[in-house]
């Protein structure tokens, strides 16, 4: 890895930074959730309301994953704690995609 990208990431700021955005992006995840509920998917326009919340989905989970990837390296250097926060989003993200694409969420 280059190392000034290996610098960036690990300073401290970098991963709260991330952290934060990817909580904000979750919680407007939760507000797009309506276009994939019963109301969204019954609509003609389901294929879209679909595709934008999962562009949603896939930004939050490309930060939440940013994040919990830069405060590994900054823990693998300082033995910092661990980030239960980002990988816990991760994790809420991943199941969230599995409800979406199994139809569980248009119930």
């Amino acid at each position: 890895m280059n190392s000034k990208l290996k610098q960036f990431l690990q300073k401290p700021v970098t991963g709260s930074v991330l952290t934060v955005a990817s909580g904000i992006f979750f919680f407007f995840n939760l507000m797009c959730l309506p276009l994939v509920g019963r109301a969204g998917s019954s609509v003609p326009d389901a294929d879209k309301n679909k595709l934008a919340f999962l562009g949603v989905l896939g930004l939050t989970f490309a930060l939440a994953a940013l994040a919990t990837w830069a405060k590994m390296l900054r823990r693998s250097d300082d033995k910092s704690p661990l980030p239960y926060w980002s990988l816990a989003l991760c994790a809420v993200c991943a199941a969230i995609f599995v409800l979406l694409m199994t139809g569980l969420l248009a119930v």
